[in-house]
């Protein structure tokens, strides 16, 4: 009998060791909304990470000591460090590419997980579209990684639809202007944060 079970779970194991890598090496999510704001302002929005605290999905109600900028605010080598939890290590976000009203590259790190990923704003013919995406390499032998990349465009794809949304009634308090920062945020910032992770 446990001859038989064992043969069973092995048998299991080598079946989802084949399939992992029949899956695909890579994933890319990407959402999109329709903004009738001008593409400076959406640029200006997207492209300056002390914007980006005040409308992300991930650092709404976040502890202020739980995030930092380093260096500039925004523009390539802007990055910005935040931490999940007690426990959890540092993940980072950081600008790597820049093209004025049009399109902000950056490259995310959270714990041994790299990814590229991008803000892209096109014309549809009436307003403007923000595009907001994300691409992950998975190597030969990252079977788990595989297998997260399935449950990704689920899960970060929800979550980029609900930022989406965010932006856009971030935008809209301000009358579809930039929106004025917070008093003293710079500093707060970059130095909130004196147990760096």
């Amino acid at each position: 009998m446990l001859r038989r079970l064992f043969a069973v779970l092995l048998a299991l194991v080598i079946l989802l060791v084949v399939i992992s890598f029949m899956l695909p090496a890579s994933v890319t999510v990407e959402r999109d909304r329709a903004f009738d704001h001008p593409p400076e302002v959406l640029y200006e929005v997207v492209s300056d990470l002390r914007h980006f605290v005040q409308w992300s999905p991930w650092l709404d109600g976040a502890a202020p000591d739980t995030y930092r900028l380093e260096g500039a605010a925004s523009g390539v080598g802007a990055t910005l460090v935040w931490r999940e939890g007690a426990d959890a290590g540092a993940s980072r976000m950081w600008i790597t590419a820049v093209e004025a009203s049009r399109r902000v590259e950056y490259e995310l790190e959270f714990g041994d997980n790299e990814a590229d990923g991008w803000f892209r704003i096109d014309s549809d013919g009436i307003g403007y579209r923000v595009h907001w995406g994300l691409s992950m390499e998975f190597g030969t032998f990252d079977l788990v990684g595989r297998y997260v990349g399935l449950m990704l465009p689920g899960l970060v794809g929800r979550e980029y639809d609900n930022g989406l949304q965010r932006l856009e009634e971030y935008l809209e308090q301000a009358g579809g202007q930039v929106p004025e920062l917070p008093p003293g945020l710079d500093g707060e910032l970059l130095h909130r944060n004196t147990r760096r992770p």
